[in-house]
């Protein structure tokens, strides 16, 4: 009797693991680097954004860069990376910060945006 009651929880414990494993995978972080003017706009009472640029976009953990990515003007940045909360700063701007949270297997949105000052 006893033989069968460890047989069956080591089973238990290699599926518990198993399932544990499946939820471990990368999720997406995906968007564009936006700067935005701080004066308004003429027929505007909110800042619009003014420029795209070519830049780098890193993604950090931690304080540590996790992900570097060349962006061209109009285009976007895709990062696979593991579940997390990461910090998206942008080079050749002034004040070019977002954050993200990834979950394993979806995509998350977010443009870094840059202001002038």
């Amino acid at each position: 009797m006893t033989h069968r009651w460890l047989w069956v929880s080591s089973g238990a414990i290699a599926i518990a693991i198993s399932l544990s494993a499946c939820g471990s995978g990368s999720g997406v972080v995906q968007g564009q680097v936006l700067v935005f003017s701080p004066v308004p706009h003429p027929g505007s009472t909110t800042s619009v954004p003014v420029a795209r640029f070519t830049t780098t976009v890193e993604a950090k953990k931690g304080g540590r860069v996790i992900a570097r990515e060349r962006v061209l003007p109009g285009r976007r940045f895709r990062f696979d990376l593991s579940p997390g909360a990461y910090e998206l700063t942008a080079s050749g701007a002034y004040n070019c910060a977002a954050s993200a949270t990834v979950r394993s297997g979806e995509t998350t949105n977010v443009d870094v945006r840059c202001v002038e000052p």
